[in-house]
């Protein structure tokens, strides 16, 4: 599979994303709702109160949800672009100064959505020591400038980006340098599929009432809002 492609199931988990939580959001009403009658039966009567004000938050959440649909439609489309964009990178220091600055605004985005453990992960790619060597370098904002060896502190793959970015570096086409970013670039892309995965999964779990509630799945790229930690988050012993 095509870099650019696997960029594009990015767009795959976000349009995804609506379908999980209102799956999950349900999926935790029907068991508070269980859980009050139980302990109204049993005369529970804080349990009772616990779980319906539990009930209550999560109904609200999930008639909340349209307003999430139409944002996360027009970002998925946006990041049909942004793959391609992201994609630049298999050309090294063949693209100019405007595809270079549109290839780093689509790894930022890309790179925010990687869950911080397989971030994690891929930081730990070490740096090959011919990747050191400014000659495996163009500066494309100074192009008749010699580029600097990378400093030692710059110890893993993921740092060498960051460095690179900042300097606005490009690795040379094919060079050892190219193919560690192209590593990093191909590990966050593939974040992608197992994240569509674990989600299907999940999803045809709550269906079958097999879902495990109190280990909760990560998901990439979920907005930071009060209703998505309603639905992700209540009934958890924490909260």
């Amino acid at each position: 599979m095509e870099l650019k492609d696997k960029f594009e199931i990015w767009r795959d988990v976000f349009a995804l994303q609506v379908d999980f939580l209102r799956e999950l959001g349900t999926y935790k009403l029907n068991a508070a709702k269980s859980d009050l009658v139980a302990a109204v039966a049993s005369n529970q009567l804080a349990v009772a109160r616990m779980k319906a004000h539990i009930a209550q938050e999560l109904q609200g959440a999930l008639r909340r949800l349209h307003q999430m649909e139409g944002r996360t439609a027009t970002k998925a489309k946006r990041l049909m672009s942004m793959a391609r964009n992201a994609a630049y990178i298999q050309n090294g220091d063949d693209m100019t100064r405007s595809r270079m600055q549109m290839m780093w605004a689509a790894y930022k985005v890309f790179e925010r959505m990687v869950p911080i453990d397989q971030l994690d992960q891929i930081m730990q790619q070490d740096l090959h020591p011919g990747a050191r060597k400014g000659t495996q370098y163009v500066n494309k904002e100074e192009p008749s400038e010699h580029c600097h060896d990378i400093p030692d502190h710059i110890d893993n793959a993921h740092m060498l980006i960051g460095y690179i970015k900042r300097r606005h570096y490009l690795p040379l086409r094919g060079s050892q340098a190219h193919r560690h970013v192209m590593k990093v670039f191909a590990a966050i892309a593939d974040v992608a599929a197992s994240q569509l995965s674990k989600m299907q999964e999940a999803i045809e779990d709550m269906r079958n009432n097999t879902y495990q509630v109190w280990n909760p799945l990560i998901i990439a790229g979920l907005p930071d809002t009060m209703d998505v930690k309603k639905i992700l988050y209540n009934g958890m012993k924490e909260l």
